[in-house]
């Protein structure tokens, strides 16, 4: 009797291990197929993105090239058709954008041996060029931080008497404002009225400050405890988006924020563990943005890792699937498509139709 006693709990046991070993086989199975079926979602999700902005004009934007200098590049916004519209041993070029009417391009070149930096760029020389790249005419290293006027043929710079608009035909200065603390990255509004940039003196950090072009008078538009940075304009000209930094000797990562031109309304479009977002810019329709994803605090772009990014507006605010300690920040946040565009660094967006240059 205790022989078969015995046989019987090593049978049951044996059929209980058994059992156990089935479920677990079957919560594993139920769970990479979920995890499959939702990176099939995924996947369908970004490839529904990719289809909708492929026809949607074109995409500037700076990349190192395996000779070690960094050429400009055209691209669609699903990151196809990429070809290179620089190809200069010499120099370095960055920081290109699109005239609000997509007829010319304006960027900056450097020596080779002079590395990009996300804060410095617009110092040395202006080029101003087709928006294939071709006919580049040299304007010298005068016209900091240019920036295209509502117009395509004025631009304002950032001297070191104040903000100049200058006409791009004559080479003149027109008109000057003071700066109040402009340092870098100046854009134009496309309404005409207003400038926008990174600012110090208006915080214990940078800022982003505000110029109402009739008066001259700086507001702050993003908070003032922090490092903010790469401010663009919406189309509206009424609400600005813009790098909302980490506090300063404080860990974390850079975020893409938008808030009315005062200052208020502030609120999330797009973070990320792990990658610091920069160079936030809209599509000409308002309905997508577009950024740079960094694995490094720019600074010098040579020494980081630098991808491009696309989302939709619809799906802001955003915090990437894999952020978990954001997510626990902001509750709130979805989960959306990104469209990963691949290397590269500050791209613009025109959707005007950009030919090839002749050879």
């Amino acid at each position: 009797m205790r022989k078969k006693a015995k046989v019987y709990r090593d049978s049951q046991g044996q059929r209980f291990v058994f059992v156990c070993s089935l479920l677990l086989t079957a919560i594993l199975s139920a769970s990479k197929t979920n995890a499959a079926s939702a990176s099939v979602s995924e996947d369908i999700a970004v490839a529904r993105l990719s289809e909708e902005v492929h026809n949607k004009g074109w995409i500037v934007f700076s990349a190192a090239t395996d000779k070690g200098d960094w050429d400009l590049f055209l691209m669609r916004p699903d990151g196809s058709d990429r070809r290179r519209i620089t190809d200069t041993r010499n120099y370095n070029e960055a920081g290109a954008r699109f005239s609000s009417d997509g007829t010319r391009l304006l960027y900056y070149r450097l020596p080779v041996t002079e590395k990009i930096d996300n804060n410095m760029y617009g110092t040395y020389e202006l080029i101003v060029a087709d928006p294939n790249g071709a006919n580049p005419v040299i304007y010298g290293n005068r016209f900091k931080w240019a920036s295209w006027g509502p117009d395509s043929q004025h631009v304002a710079c950032l001297d070191i008497g104040g903000i100049q608009i200058i006409d791009l035909a004559s080479r003149q200065v027109v008109r000057e404002l003071p700066r109040k603390g402009m340092v870098q990255q100046l854009v134009w509004s496309p309404d005409g009225k207003w400038f926008v940039g990174t600012a110090n003196g208006l915080g214990i950090a940078w800022t982003i400050g505000r110029t109402n072009i009739d008066t001259g008078q700086i507001n702050v538009v993003s908070e003032t405890d922090r490092y903010n940075c790469t401010p663009d304009w919406l189309g509206d000209s009424e609400r600005i988006i813009y790098s909302r930094g980490i506090v300063p000797n404080s860990a974390g990562w850079a975020q893409l924020w938008v808030a009315d031109g005062s200052g208020s309304h502030r609120r999330l479009l797009y973070a990320e563990e792990g990658r610091h977002i920069y160079g936030g810019c809209i599509s000409p329709d308002g309905g997508y943005i577009l950024f740079t994803r960094s694995r490094e605090d720019l600074g010098k772009v040579d020494n980081s890792q630098t991808t491009m990014a696309v989302i939709r507006w619809e799906d802001t605010p955003m915090v990437h699937r894999d952020s978990e300690s954001l997510r626990v920040e902001y509750p709130d946040a979805r989960s959306g498509p990104l469209l990963d565009l691949s290397w590269g660094w500050e791209p613009h967006w025109t959707y005007n139709q950009v030919a090839p240059a002749s050879k």
